[in-house]
């Protein structure tokens, strides 16, 4: 028996399909566009609120819904999306193993790709504090820490409690957070020096 057209699903059963940002439209950028779509997905969750045990997004998200005077979406300040995708770590456990209304879905809804797009106008836009910008910077970092006697210096800087706190104070990075540790000897200046085409 066919189902009637109306019939709406509850959720997918088939596998998530992922569609790229098209981060080369203006409209990506536009920060009232983003808002709209931020608004039309909050929205769904807010009504699903399946992936509340994931993150701290989820809860942050239903925190400022129900604390709005409308108790829906539409009584959330825009200025406080942001709060949401703060939360936001792109693990992408809700979108690969809770969501049900990820693509082939109609709604179509991507949570972790509107945070990666949300995080990206708001970089673009506001200049982000300095710890931000250190933070971000993996590549700058992982290269001065690399340098002989800087690397054995960071290592026991991150080893030392002093240290970590004044690291926690600055940065924001917690006291008892598990840091990589540096090597001079670095896997690229290791393929350098191997013999080539073997």
């Amino acid at each position: 028996m066919s189902q009637p057209t109306e019939f709406a699903r509850e959720g997918s059963l088939e596998a998530p399909t992922r569609h790229p940002l098209d981060w080369t439209r203006d409209e990506f950028w536009n920060e009232d566009a983003l808002n709209a779509e931020l608004e039309r997905i909050y929205d769904i969750c807010h009504g699903c609120r399946r992936c509340v045990s994931l993150c701290d997004a989820f809860p942050t998200l239903f925190d400022l819904v129900d604390e709005s005077e409308t108790m829906e979406v539409d009584g959330v300040d825009k200025a406080d999306y942001r709060k949401v995708v703060e939360q936001c770590y792109l693990c992408d456990l809700c979108y690969q193993t809770k969501c049900p209304y990820v693509p082939p879905h109609e709604w179509n809804l991507d949570f972790p790709h509107q945070m990666l797009r949300a995080k990206a106008v708001y970089f673009k836009q506001k200049k982000p504090p300095l710890k931000h910008r250190l933070l971000a910077s993996t590549t700058a970092i992982g290269t001065l820490a690399s340098i002989p006697v800087v690397a054995e210096t960071v290592n026991a800087a991150n080893r030392s409690p002093a240290m970590r706190a004044m690291l926690e104070k600055t940065l924001g990075v917690h006291r008892d957070a598990r840091l990589p540790e540096y090597h001079s000897d670095t896997l690229k200046k290791r393929m350098k020096k191997r013999p080539p085409n073997r």
